[in-house]
Protein backbone atom coordinates (compact mmCIF):
# COMPACT_ATOMS: atom_id res chain seq x y z
CA UNK A 1 0.00 0.00 0.00
CA UNK A 2 1.13 3.22 -0.70
CA UNK A 3 0.60 6.71 -0.38
CA UNK A 4 -1.81 8.74 -3.25
CA UNK A 5 -4.80 10.13 -4.18
CA UNK A 6 -8.39 9.19 -5.70
CA UNK A 7 -11.27 10.21 -6.94
CA UNK A 8 -14.60 9.66 -4.59
CA UNK A 9 -17.89 10.10 -5.92
CA UNK A 10 -20.92 10.40 -3.31
CA UNK A 11 -24.64 10.06 -4.50
CA UNK A 12 -28.00 10.23 -3.18
CA UNK A 13 -31.11 10.25 -4.71
CA UNK A 14 -30.52 12.86 -7.75
CA UNK A 15 -27.66 14.15 -6.55
CA UNK A 16 -24.00 13.17 -7.19
CA UNK A 17 -20.70 15.04 -6.16
CA UNK A 18 -17.52 13.50 -7.54
CA UNK A 19 -14.60 15.26 -5.15
CA UNK A 20 -10.48 14.46 -7.09
CA UNK A 21 -7.23 14.93 -5.65
CA UNK A 22 -8.55 12.95 -2.38
CA UNK A 23 -5.91 11.81 -0.10
CA UNK A 24 -5.86 8.05 -0.51
CA UNK A 25 -4.03 4.59 0.88
CA UNK A 26 -3.56 3.08 -2.47
CA UNK A 27 -2.46 -0.65 -3.71
CA UNK A 28 -0.24 -0.86 -6.65
CA UNK A 29 -0.80 -4.16 -7.73
CA UNK A 30 -4.98 -4.06 -7.63
CA UNK A 31 -5.44 -0.43 -7.67
CA UNK A 32 -8.00 -0.05 -4.88
CA UNK A 33 -8.09 3.19 -2.98
CA UNK A 34 -8.59 3.18 0.67
CA UNK A 35 -9.08 7.23 2.76
CA UNK A 36 -8.88 6.89 6.42
CA UNK A 37 -11.78 7.56 8.83
CA UNK A 38 -10.96 11.40 8.63
CA UNK A 39 -11.10 12.12 5.30
CA UNK A 40 -14.21 9.65 5.02
CA UNK A 41 -15.82 11.89 8.04
CA UNK A 42 -14.67 15.32 6.27
CA UNK A 43 -15.97 14.28 2.30
CA UNK A 44 -19.16 13.17 3.96
CA UNK A 45 -19.78 16.54 6.51
CA UNK A 46 -18.61 18.30 3.27
CA UNK A 47 -20.81 17.21 1.18
CA UNK A 48 -24.18 17.90 3.73
CA UNK A 49 -22.76 21.16 3.58
CA UNK A 50 -22.95 21.57 -0.21
CA UNK A 51 -26.65 19.81 -0.78
CA UNK A 52 -28.02 22.33 2.24
CA UNK A 53 -26.26 25.45 -0.30
CA UNK A 54 -27.87 24.23 -3.13
CA UNK A 55 -25.31 21.78 -5.18
CA UNK A 56 -26.86 19.38 -6.91
CA UNK A 57 -23.46 17.82 -8.84
CA UNK A 58 -20.44 18.45 -9.93
CA UNK A 59 -16.64 17.17 -10.07
CA UNK A 60 -13.81 19.26 -8.16
CA UNK A 61 -11.20 19.00 -6.58
CA UNK A 62 -10.93 18.26 -2.69
CA UNK A 63 -9.33 21.85 -1.80
CA UNK A 64 -12.33 23.47 -4.35
CA UNK A 65 -15.04 21.27 -2.66
CA UNK A 66 -13.96 22.45 0.71
CA UNK A 67 -13.55 26.29 -0.61
CA UNK A 68 -16.97 25.95 -1.53
CA UNK A 69 -18.17 24.79 1.39
CA UNK A 70 -16.45 26.98 3.56
CA UNK A 71 -17.22 29.76 1.43
CA UNK A 72 -21.01 29.11 2.09
CA UNK A 73 -21.23 28.95 6.00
Amino acid sequence: MVNGFTSVTLERAEIKLTIKNVHAILCPNCADACVDEEVALRLLDNAERAVKIGVRDGVMSDLEFIRTVENDR
